[in-house]
């Protein structure tokens, strides 16, 4: 499989795995892209009902009629699991930076790493406007979960990271039994156009508010082989209906409609710049978990989260000519990170990191001293010299140090009306050694000793995690390993603070941090801050991603 995107109509039954897999962009009748969203996998058994009856089609068999108040029960005969490739990523390649893709792999040949190219992504066209989110990835063979110590040390001293990928060479299959039929797949739609329930779907998994909850969808359901050979449960939605129910699980839906209109426009570019760069083992394009967009289907739906999504129908973001990638989240603490620092891809100019405070870019602030240009100061949207000082860098502990103690009202999300309560802009974890010992086991480097942050990115989210203990020093690269490890921390950015005993032993740690998620891109917080201050859609997407331009696609 290329992992190229085509534009496509809407899958037949005859090649719906194939279609599901093939990530290709899909539209219904009217022109409207579609999406396959994943709702759960890894299922023997599947129950779904619908209000007013349900419409199934099981492999190519004519479709049956499920009457009001009976439950459809698919379940799995039989199975036969993908084959896939285990793979380490070393390097992306996007934009015009693919053109030298051979050239790059030449150089990695040279390093003694031969690496595969695969191409993912797609161009697509949809009413005049070219889409592009085509990437180029440089792999090598995986074998466990660690890099072998000498390919880990050519990677290391050329500024490379790794990530895991699996990759699809083979399709799974299954053979179902629904509606006393059987097939490869099911797909069921309610009649009239009226919701379709799927039973006990598996939600928020590895968080502690994990659980099963009955999820009313829009649109058609498909029963489909997962990459194991058990079943999936994969909802084609169409693009608004998703974009409107993703809002109120990523924002508050009594948020400022501004505010709320900024994150539609996020919410659809975030979608767009997916399709075909993830999931490249899943029968779908994006999942309904945090991994993607938390979807919960119509449950979640609200009428001004509908009137966000229908007041930038067909909105996109661009960087020039190029798709951006509108990534966010809750809140940055106070300065956002550059995307390079969060995952391994490139560095992106709309993505760079910046302060979340008026007048954040120093171009935009001429009348600055310069004894003062390197920070900016925001009380009220005015710049004032005995003001407090939000770094623009924070690369350094002393400039963590310096945005931990500035007052809420010198940030953009500090001053939002939703973030006054809780820990989502200042928090506080403790951890005594035998935690951190716990936490680091499987790294062989003992009793911890110590840990640091290694390296910083502009916003202040740690690049590495240094673990020394009394047989080894480890680290443990991007933050979102470190968080999972510290049991979810909030967010990357934090200073490290050490209670030693009188022997000079390590007792235990607090983590002083700041915000909540990732940082990279849009900061919600901040989005509604900005709204409540009178700032329009355009300009909040304006502040948090350099350079974009929204644009209306279709």
């Amino acid at each position: 499989m290329t992992g190229l995107l085509l534009a496509v109509a809407l899958v037949l039954p005859a090649g719906l795995i194939e279609d599901l897999y093939s990530h290709r962009l899909l539209f219904d009748d009217s022109g409207r892209p579609v999406i396959p969203v994943g709702m759960m996998q890894g299922r023997d058994r599947v129950v779904v009902e619908g209000e007013r009856g349900l419409i199934v089609t099981v492999g190519e068999g004519a479709p049956v009629d499920v009457p009001p108040g009976t439950s459809l029960v698919v379940e799995r005969s039989s199975g036969r699991p993908a084959k896939l490739r285990a793979l380490w990523i070393i390097e992306t390649l996007e934009g015009a930076a693919r053109a030298t893709r051979r050239n790059v792999a030449a150089r990695w040949q040279s390093r003694g790493l031969h690496v595969d190219l695969l191409d993912v992504g797609g161009v697509y066209g949809v009413k005049g406007t070219v889409v592009d989110n085509r990437a180029t990835l440089m792999v090598i063979p995986r074998v466990g979960d660690r890099l072998d110590e000498a390919t880990a040390q050519v990677l290391a001293g050329h500024g490379a990271r790794e990530s895991p990928l699996e990759w699809l060479d083979a399709l799974p299959s299954v053979e179902l039994r629904a509606a006393g039929q059987r097939g490869p797949t099911v797909r069921i739609a309610g009649n009239g156009g009226s919701h379709v329930l799927v039973r006990d779907v598996e939600h928020s998994v590895g968080y502690p508010e994990h659980g099963f909850v009955d999820r009313p969808l829009r649109g058609e359901v498909v029963v489909a082989p997962d990459k194991d050979g058990k079943l999936a449960v994969v909802n084609l939605v169409d693009e608004d209906a998703l974009v409107a129910g993703v809002l109120p699980s990523e924002m508050f839906a009594t948020a400022p409609l501004e505010a709320l209109k900024a994150q539609a426009v996020t919410a659809r570019g975030e979608l767009f710049a997916k399709i075909g760069r993830r999931h490249f083992a899943d029968p779908h394009q994006v999942c309904s978990e945090q991994h993607c967009q938390v979807y919960k289907g119509v449950s979640a739906e609200h009428p001004r989260a509908r009137q966000a999504a229908d007041e930038t129908r067909g909105e996109l973001a661009f960087v020039g000519e190029r798709l951006l990638e509108s990534v966010y989240s809750a809140c940055c603490g106070g300065h956002t990170e550059a995307a390079d620092v969060v995952w391994d891809r490139p560095s992106q100019s709309a993505l760079t990191g910046r302060a979340d405070v008026p007048y954040a870019d120093p171009m935009s602030r001429p009348s600055l001293a310069l004894g003062i240009e390197r920070s900016a100061l925001a009380v009220l949207g005015k710049h004032d010299r005995q003001a407090p000082v939000i770094p623009l860098d924070v690369r350094s502990d002393a400039a963590v140090e310096a945005l931990l103690v500035a007052p809420r009202q010198a940030t953009w999300c500090g001053r939002s009306s939703f973030n006054q309560k809780g820990d989502a802009y200042r928090w506080t974890r403790r951890f005594m050694r035998t935690e951190l010992d716990a936490a680091f086991a499987d790294l062989g480097v003992g009793t911890v000793t110590r840990i640091a942050v290694d390296e910083r990115g502009p916003g202040g989210r740690l690049r590495a995690l240094r673990v020394e203990g009394s047989k080894a020093t480890a680290r443990v690269l991007r933050e979102l390993p470190v968080r999972r490890r510290l049991g979810n921390l909030r967010s990357g950015l934090f200073v490290v603070d050490e209670e030693r005993d009188g022997a000079g032993g390590l007792v235990a740690v607090t983590l002083r941090g700041a915000g909540f998620g990732h940082g990279a891109g849009m900061c919600q917080q901040g989005a509604i801050g900005m709204a409540e201050a009178g700032a329009d859609y355009r300009t909040i997407l304006r502040h948090y991603y350099v350079g974009a331009a929204v644009k209306q696609v279709f």
